[in-house]
């Protein structure tokens, strides 16, 4: 009987060690209330098995064991930054990579005027687009305003002239929830008395992609324009697409942010 039991544990012990190779960590939690920050923001990174690390970059890089080692809180102060962080064990198989991107403030606002969202999205009104609480892809809040007409138009005023370089707009994009990005937005300078096009973008709905995104959309005016008023125009999809379950009825947008730099 002894002679059958070394060979047994070492077969046991060998499908053990072939087990700990194969099994993969879980990504690691990072914790944050928006990813939209005034100043500086602090980002938490949890994960619960022991003897494991947590290694991240900001620059865009894939983490790796030589990558920074999680301790303490990430602080962070420049606008698109992209935090990417994994979990390392000597004994499993590293995590996917997690990450978000931050947005920093921009030019200060005085007001705002929108298209009226449809009255079950209403957010807390037109300062939910610069209140800094948007990027979740949640839309049971009030942190997104949605919307079913023909257009969206945003108008930012600002308090005094500016030099705008960019400008962003945060979407949602939700296909079960038949939430589109849009055909096509505008971006317009008040210039001379009147609003002038200084940039346009037309996007093509993807049927390869699943779940829930928040897309943030950056237009990089050309020189910059000096304007104390801009004016976003966002053209709704009217027909969702043949691929699509709702194919035929009208899509909605969904804005959480806007910003000019």
């Amino acid at each position: 009987m002894k002679i059958w039991i070394l060979p047994t544990l070492l077969v046991l012990y060998t499908l053990s060690v072939n087990a700990q190779d194969n099994f993969q960590l879980a990504r690691p939690l990072l914790k944050y209330p928006s990813v939209f920050f005034s100043n500086e923001m602090a980002v938490e990174m949890v994960f619960a098995e022991a003897n494991t690390q947590i290694r991240y970059t900001l620059d865009g890089q894939e983490p790796t064991e030589n990558a920074p080692l999680y301790t303490q809180p990430v602080r962070i102060t420049k606008g698109f930054t992209t935090v990417k962080a994994r979990v390392f064990s000597k004994i499993y198989q590293p995590s996917d990579v997690i990450e978000a991107t931050f947005i920093k403030d921009g030019l200060p606002i005085k007001s705002l005027e929108n298209t009226a969202p449809n009255p079950k999205y209403k957010g807390s009104g037109a300062m939910t687009l610069i209140d800094n609480k948007g990027g979740s892809t949640n839309i049971s809040g009030n942190t997104w305003l949605g919307f079913q007409t023909d257009t969206v138009e945003i108008v930012m005023h600002f308090y005094k002239k500016e030099k705008v370089k960019d400008v962003l707009v945060n979407l949602l994009r939700d296909y079960g929830s038949w939430i589109f990005l849009p055909e096509k937005i505008e971006v317009y300078a008040f210039k001379n008395d009147a609003f002038q096009l200084v940039d346009n973008k037309t996007f093509k709905q993807d049927n390869n992609v699943n779940g829930s995104a928040c897309v943030p959309m950056v237009f990089a005016l050309k020189n910059g324009i000096k304007t104390d008023k801009l004016k976003i125009q966002l053209y709704l999809v009217k027909q969702i697409p043949d691929w699509h379950a709702g194919k035929g009825n009208k899509s909605w947008i969904f804005v959480d942010e806007v910003k000019a730099y």
